[in-house]
């Protein structure tokens, strides 16, 4: 079986591969909940704006939940392929993702790069479940595990508020 992989997009049929030189571009968002939503939409944008101007604006991805995203890309250079649907389905090799972080019980590795010089732009697709906001007030749920959690032990979070607060 042939892997996807920066090796590999020469190979590609013509129009199909990212068209850009993946590796000659720098991270510059950090995004949290790299799912597939995320890979389908702003992935997709991003790979089109890096195509149409350049610039160092790949993306570094944060699994928060799972290891199998980091898992499944990582040896794949964070390409995947985007089938989109339509009157002419087209399949086309996305290259805006530079690598994908799995979060659970690693938080270090996720607050390096939300801190790193050259991250200019933290986005975040996670559900509602997630965030650990009380629904009858404003404020976060200290019920929530990951919110209670972050409160005990603030300097290694593993919920998306205390991702945030300790990378501020």
């Amino acid at each position: 079986m042939n892997r996807l992989s920066r090796t590999a997009l020469s190979r590609l049929p013509e129009g199909v591969a990212p068209a850009y030189e993946p590796s000659a571009h720098g991270a510059g968002i950090v995004h949290l909940g790299a799912g597939a939503f995320h890979r389908a939409h702003q992935a997709a944008i991003t790979d089109a704006a890096l195509a149409a101007s350049g610039g160092d604006w790949r993306i570094t991805g944060v699994s928060l939940r799972s290891t199998a995203l980091a898992e499944a890309l990582g040896p794949q250079d964070g390409l995947f392929t985007l089938i989109e649907r339509g009157g002419d389905d087209r399949a086309r090799v996305i290259g805006s993702i530079d690598r994908v972080i799995a979060a659970r019980g690693a938080s270090e590795p996720v607050l390096e790069a939300l801190t790193a010089p050259e991250i200019r732009i933290v986005t975040l697709t996670v559900t509602e479940k997630a965030y650990g906001i009380d629904r009858d007030g404003p404020d976060a749920d200290p019920r929530h595990p990951d919110v209670a959690a972050d409160l005990e032990t603030p300097r290694a979070p593993r919920g998306v508020l205390g991702l945030l607060v300790e990378a501020l």
